[in-house]
């Protein structure tokens, strides 16, 4: 690699320095104004291609017009001759034998030009297909680039992330910690008023099968059923 060419190829896209370090530091800069360089230069060259076209259609025009003179003015010196013309038909015969040195000439230079247009379009074909490739490549460096310096902010940035991390853990833990207590505190302070109430010894002896004395729904009404059953037809109370 001629790294000279490479830095001023680096300065032209930049106008940065030094040397190696700072190619190998902005190969992708460098790559990118190469590729836009050999774009220019393929416009260019393809001006120039229809330029030699363009001369090559007109020298074929020139030559089929040659061709017409060349006919008449052979024509015209046998008739020439037929009448008896010869210093008329002998001057015929040099400008025919002139043009016809000129058409000679012009043809093979119309050959060349064909050769060049040929030999120069499938330059540029080659040209324009090597480029795509190397513009495929260069996105392709580009994204691998991009991806080693993801991949290098977060190499740098793991141990701060698994930090941040840990300290979130703890705070969610210590938020479900509080919420336990509070729950926990709730339960007891329930338990307490229910004892200073004495609701919870009433509910114990309930759950123990022991009348507590106290009257609800459902005593009530076996009371009542009793009483309707010690009664007798006759409406007398059949209680002693």
């Amino acid at each position: 690699m001629m790294i000279w060419r490479k830095v001023g190829t680096l300065f032209r896209a930049s106008a940065c320095e030094p040397a190696e370090k700072l190619v190998d530091a902005n190969a992708l800069r460098i790559l990118a104004q190469e590729l836009r360089e050999t774009e220019q230069a393929m416009v260019q060259a393809k001006r120039e291609l229809a330029s030699l076209m363009a001369e090559g259609r007109q020298l074929e025009r020139h030559n089929s017009q040659l061709e017409r003179v060349i006919r008449e003015r052979e024509t015209q010196a046998r008739e020439a001759m037929a009448r008896g013309e010869d210093a008329l038909a002998e001057e015929l015969a040099e400008a025919i034998a002139r043009d016809e040195n000129l058409l000679t000439e012009q043809r093979q230079h119309a050959d060349r030009l064909a050769s060049q247009e040929k030999s120069l379009r499938e330059q540029l074909r080659l040209a324009a297909h090597a480029l795509q490739r190397y513009k495929r490549e260069m996105s392709l460096a580009r994204a691998n680039h991009n991806a080693e310096q993801v991949l290098r902010q977060l190499g740098s940035q793991t141990s701060g992330l698994q930090a941040h991390l840990g300290d979130v853990a703890q705070s969610v833990e210590r938020i479900r910690s509080r919420q336990s207590h509070r729950s926990d505190v709730n339960d007891a302070l329930q338990e307490l008023d229910r004892e200073a109430s004495g609701e919870d010894l009433e509910q114990r002896l309930q759950r123990a099968g022991i009348a507590t004395g106290k009257q609800d729904a459902s005593a009530v009404l076996a009371r009542l059923r009793a009483g309707s059953e010690s009664t007798g037809e006759d409406g007398q109370s059949t209680r002693p």
